[in-house]
């Protein structure tokens, strides 16, 4: 409706009004702001915990991976691997690491990384947490100006922590057995470790020591250091020690010092000490003595002691041969305590084991070796150098020469072992003594023998000599005897004689006897006899046994090829002539072990010996011809068949069965004339020839043959042996269809089994008497 212009109720229009609204904040924008501000509070975090930014050049870095692998100290995290690569020459690895704050002072000079990874050796296993959390790396703190590159260690250092307070370097010529890890004892107690073993810039082995902090106040500067071994024997009268260092000493060897006087003054950290080969020669420091001897036979320079009242007081350093005065020179080392040694009235005597017809002297020189005992005189004035003293051949000569006895001759092809000295014995008793070993115009050797004149009636025109061995071993069902003849006879052999027979009469001065290789030969005195046989494996002249019920009565003298056989000469002892009659048998006993049972076991510790078994009469001869085991089990005058197969695992002695019953063998294989089947040469037992005919069917019967039915399964097997060697099975028709006697050589081809009709045939065929 509209108001009319003039109107006296004009229209007013009433409009709203609209305030402008305030400004106002979005909760949506607290979101990014918390975001940002965690953000910088993160990297302000990152930044203030982070420290600087370090390289490490390694050889090699396995198992070590940027934003990953870690770094510790004392085993706590103390920064992270950042970057991994290889250097420009691409022969180091280069490894940057950011510390954490906390580990600022890693980063200084002297400071060690090395890899931690597994390792398992023989002196140590380390690093078992790295299989685990995976291969990290590990620092010991360094004590240098700040740093931010380093060259890392190819192995961790023995002490992981700390320093040690300190480090010594020991010198030697020679340092064997001993090797980083190795212990370091004081007195017996273990107070450091070998850190490391290598040489110095001339060439000389040097051994780099960490002793622990707490017992750096034994080292003096007069210490002296040597090796420890790993084991010990002390030999004596009525006396043997062995003694075992320690595990550590055994595996890895190890050193030991200690100071045998006033002790001086502290050592600092890279000291050096000389290293002594053992405690003696540790003990052994006073000036050196210089003594020589026409002989210096056993003197080892090192080694060789020095010995007073029987003690060791020193050693010998060196010994050389002196070209000006044709003797040798021993440079001898005392324990400063024995100095009084060096008056001009010492006598220094070599000491050699010694063995006369009066006794044995310097028997401990055996297990200990030579020596040099000193005898000090009253009085007179220090000096350095001596004339030693020791007993020499010549005198030992002149002495035998001097003493009655019966002198003889022994002679024989060969003489082994056997030489100047050696005792000779009559029923145990030492009589003699060989005086000479040499060879006669001929250029056979022989040995001079010596009997002392007291006993020189023992010795008979009938005597027979023979070679004592060092020891004698007698082997049998439940018994195993070893016997030693005497420490004389262990060290030069040794020669004993007795009568053959009822003693005969005295000899002269210059008879002649040979010299047998053992007793057995010696009293094996009959006439030999001569055994033939196809094969002579396992047979030894001098030693191989005839034997006659179990006892020895015999022995082979000689082994030699004769007309592609091999013939045996042997020797009976008297009394066993019945094994010389024509007919007797010799079986050679060899170990055999097969599926048919083990024999001949006995023979694996006393040899083979050949079994005899006499003739019940007929007249004495000397050649025989003897058999072996596999010999006899061959069948006897066999019929020899040739049974075809297109190919066959069956090897030779595969057994030949009929009915179950085993009555042949497969003695050859080869391949056919033409190459197309596999001949299998079987031998057939005389006896069971006639049940071989010409219609006779043959088949494999090897391995495990199994057939599936509705029933189940059925599993076929033969005998072990043919399980082993595979075989043969046969079957011949009845009557008039088996076919005519066969003759040796006949072929027959064989199947892969048999035709149930061949199991039912059960022909009557007479067999032939055993």
């Amino acid at each position: 409706m509209t108001e009319e212009k003039g109107s006296g109720n004009p229209s007013v229009d009433y409009g709203e009004i609209v305030q402008r609204p305030r400004a106002r904040v979005s909760w949506a924008w607290l979101f990014p702001v918390l975001a940002a501000g965690a953000a910088i509070w993160m990297f302000w975090s990152h930044w203030k915990s982070s420290g600087p930014e370090i390289e490490i050049l390694f050889h090699s870095a396995p198992g070590i991976q940027a934003g990953k692998s870690l770094l510790y100290y004392r085993g706590v995290e103390a920064g992270k691997v950042t970057r991994v690569r290889l250097d420009a020459g691409l022969d180091k690895v280069v490894v940057s690491i950011r510390l954490k704050a906390y580990a600022s002072d890693l980063a200084r000079e002297g400071t060690e990384f090395w890899v931690d990874q597994p390792e398992v050796s023989l002196d140590q296993i380390s690093g078992l947490d790295a299989i685990i959390q995976g291969n990290s790396i590990q620092a010991r703190i360094g004590t240098g100006a700040a740093a931010t590159r380093f060259t890392g260690s190819d192995r961790p250092p023995l002490t992981p922590l700390e320093a040690p307070s300190l480090v010594l370097q020991l010198h030697a010529m020679n340092i064997p057995f001993v090797d980083r890890g190795s212990p370091v004892y004081f007195r017996g107690v273990a107070v450091g470790e070998v850190e490391s073993k290598g040489l110095d810039p001339q060439g000389i082995p040097v051994l780099r020591v960490v002793v622990e902090k707490e017992f750096a106040k034994a080292v003096r500067t007069n210490s002296r250091f040597w090796v420890v071994p790993a084991t010990s024997l002390q030999v004596g009268p009525n006396v043997l020690k062995f003694d075992v260092a320690g595990l550590d000493a055994i595996v890895r060897g190890g050193i030991a010092f200690d100071t045998f006087e006033p002790p001086g003054d502290d050592v600092a950290s890279g000291s050096q000490f000389e290293l002594a080969a053992n405690e003696m020669t540790a003990r052994s420091y006073s000036p050196p003595i210089r003594v020589s001897f026409d002989d210096g036979r056993g003197l080892i320079s090192g080694q060789t002691q020095v010995t007073y009242l029987g003690m060791p007081v020193g050693f010998v350093e060196e010994a050389r041969p002196d070209s000006s005065t044709g003797a040798v020179e021993a440079i001898i080392r005392l324990q400063p305590h024995y100095d009084g040694l060096r008056n001009a009235g010492t006598i220094f005597t070599l000491v050699r084991p010694r063995i006369s017809l009066e006794g044995v002297s310097g028997l401990e020189t055996i297990v200990g070796g030579v020596y040099i005992a000193c005898s000090p005189g009253s009085e007179g004035e220090r000096k350095d150098n001596f004339v030693g003293r020791a007993v020499s051949d010549e005198e030992w000569d002149r002495a035998q020469s001097e003493g009655e006895g019966l002198e003889i001759t022994l002679y024989a092809r060969e003489i082994r072992i056997l030489d100047k000295g050696a005792p000779v014995f009559y029923r145990g008793v030492p009589v003699g003594r060989i005086k000479e070993k040499a060879f006669d115009e001929k250029g056979s050797p022989f040995l001079r023998v010596v009997v002392r004149k007291e006993f020189s009636q023992f010795v008979r025109k009938n005597s027979r000599f023979w070679r004592m061995p060092a020891t004698s071993i007698q082997a049998g069902p439940g018994v195993m005897k070893v016997a030693v003849e005497g420490v004389e006879a262990l060290l030069q052999g040794g020669v004993a004689f007795d009568d053959s027979g009822s003693p005969g009469e005295n000899v002269a001065t210059g008879s002649r006897f040979e010299l047998f290789n053992d007793e057995k030969s010696a009293r094996s005195t009959s006439l030999p006899i001569r055994i033939s046989f196809n094969n002579g494996q396992g047979l030894l002249a001098g030693q191989t046994q005839l034997r006659y019920l179990g006892i020895p009565v015999g022995l082979v003298e000689e082994i030699r090829p004769s007309a592609g056989r091999i013939e045996v000469i042997a020797r009976l002892e008297p009394g066993f002539e019945i094994l010389r009659r024509r007919g007797s048998k010799f079986l050679l006993v060899r170990p055999q072990i097969s599926l048919e049972g083990v024999s001949g076991l006995e023979t694996l510790v006393s040899g083979v010996y050949i079994d005899c078994k006499p003739s019940s009469g007929g007249e004495l001869a000397q050649r025989f011809v003897g058999t072996t085991r596999e010999e006899i089990a061959m069948p006897r005058d066999p019929l020899g068949i040739v049974v075809a197969a297109p190919n066959s695992k069956i090897g030779l002695g595969a057994p030949v069965y009929y009915r179950g019953l085993r009555v042949g063998k497969v003695i050859r294989k080869k391949l056919s004339a033409d190459g197309r089947s596999v001949d299998l040469f079987t031998a057939i037992d005389r006896q069971y020839a006639a049940l071989v005919r010409e219609n006779t069917k043959f088949w494999d019967v090897s391995g495990v043959k199994a057939s599936l039915g509705l029933l189940g399964i059925k599993i076929e097997t033969g005998t072990v042996e043919s399980l082993a060697l595979g075989g043969l099975a046969f079957a011949t028709p009845e009557k008039s269809q088996m076919g005519g006697i066969v003759k040796s050589g006949h072929r027959f081809e064989l199947s892969a089994e048999p035709r149930k009709e061949w199991l039912l045939w059960a022909p009557s065929i007479p067999l032939r008497d055993n």
